[in-house]
């Protein structure tokens, strides 16, 4: 019975991820979601106590798979290097034009905000950011192993800007903004000791 509620469950939240990805977290419907999901609104309510432990369960996922996928993607690109050099580091970083991953951070921007009066997600995106700021600084450990002799990084700048920051806002600057190469000379400039 267990592999039976695992089931329904996973079908009840990638019915309620699809109803955001298509609709947004205020476009969620529970009724449409219990609809894609093949149950009543009872069972998720049943599961999920409301709309806000759906929404706290799904959009906890969502950020948890965002944040990890950044790290993971930019831990990878790093271990491949035997000596790393500061442009190797600001080369694998994402940069405001790849940001063409708009929808993916539109919808961490909406997971933010749903956190503000979702104690359960602000909870669980508590826990994931303190989790990656560790993750973060193991990954920076490596790459001081590593780096040119005589070249020391200013971890203040992963922490205050790298992992704090909203590319979203440079996409509401239009050509107000910065470019890819602005950015690249600024955190270059900055991740220096």
């Amino acid at each position: 019975m267990s592999s039976r509620v695992t089931e329904s469950e996973n079908l009840i939240l990638e019915s309620a991820r699809t109803e955001i990805e298509n609709h947004g977290v205020l476009g969620l419907r529970v009724a449409e979601v219990a609809a894609r999901a093949h149950c009543s609104i009872t069972q998720i309510y049943r599961r999920f106590e409301d709309r806000n432990g759906l929404l706290a369960r799904v959009l906890g996922d969502i950020y948890e798979e965002s944040v990890e996928n950044s790290f993971k993607a930019f831990q990878l690109k790093m271990s491949s290097l035997s000596e790393i050099t500061a442009d190797d580091i600001v080369d694998n970083l994402l940069m405001p034009s790849q940001y063409a991953l708009l929808k993916t951070q539109e919808l961490r921007l909406e997971i933010l905000a749903v956190s503000v009066t979702n104690e359960e997600l602000r909870t669980r995106i508590k826990k994931i950011s303190q989790e990656y700021v560790d993750k973060w600084d193991s990954c920076l450990d490596h790459i001081e192993e590593r780096l040119e002799k005589g070249i020391k990084i200013d971890r203040r700048i992963f922490t205050i800007m790298l992992l704090i920051q909203n590319m979203y806002y440079r996409t509401l600057l239009d050509e107000k903004g910065f470019t890819d190469d602005e950015y690249r000379q600024f955190i270059k400039d900055k991740i220096l000791l």
